[in-house]
């Protein structure tokens, strides 16, 4: 008994088909390879802009200095920002992460400020799902922070949802004749 493998069906028709062992033979890694490419395209882009916690009650977190930055993680990669200066520092720095399974994998944000060696997470962690991404278009996520928030774009690349066109119509209700319908003319029927 021979149990057929991946590529076992493509030695099966070039074997029928007459074709020379060197032909299947090499077609057999091109495909594994092509496979492994397509998985590691699955890329997430977090773009941290900016925040703006001004209404931040710096004594009740006993922050002494307002230094503050942005920790992304997703999987087990971990990135963040440059320290920003003040209550609405500008970041606009752009992180990558590779992402293996979109509907499993999920992507967490903080913020932290103070002083250098006294950082306080401000807030919570914030989780979000990569699997309601739309795939290549820019999608705005805030991390709501005490006082504030941080304002971020997400855009997944090789994954995610297809972009579907919205009928600008969609949402009038039309009449036979194309007219809009009004509340009164319901009455008036």
């Amino acid at each position: 008994l021979h149990v057929l493998g991946p590529f076992d069906s493509f030695r099966v028709v070039a074997a029928h088909l007459a074709l020379p062992y060197s032909v299947w033979h090499y077609h057999q890694p091109f495909a594994a390879c092509q496979h492994q490419a397509e998985m590691a395209e699955k890329k997430l882009s977090v773009e941290v802009s900016s925040c703006n916690v001004k209404k931040l009650d710096l004594k009740a977190y006993n922050i002494t200095k307002q230094r503050s930055y942005v920790v992304v993680k997703v999987g087990d990669q971990e990135k963040q920002t440059s320290v920003g200066i003040g209550l609405d520092p500008t970041w606009e720095e752009t992180f990558e992460f590779d992402v293996g399974d979109e509907n499993t994998t999920k992507c967490f944000v903080k913020f932290m400020m103070g002083a250098e060696g006294e950082e306080k997470q401000i807030g919570d962690e914030c989780e979000y799902l990569l699997s309601v991404l739309v795939v290549d278009k820019p999608t705005y996520k805030g991390l709501i922070v005490p006082g504030g928030k941080v304002d971020m774009m997400f855009t997944a690349r090789g994954f995610g949802k297809e972009d579907v066109p919205v009928d600008p119509t969609a949402f009038l209700d039309l009449m036979e004749g194309g007219e809009m319908m009004m509340d009164d003319d319901e009455e008036d029927q």
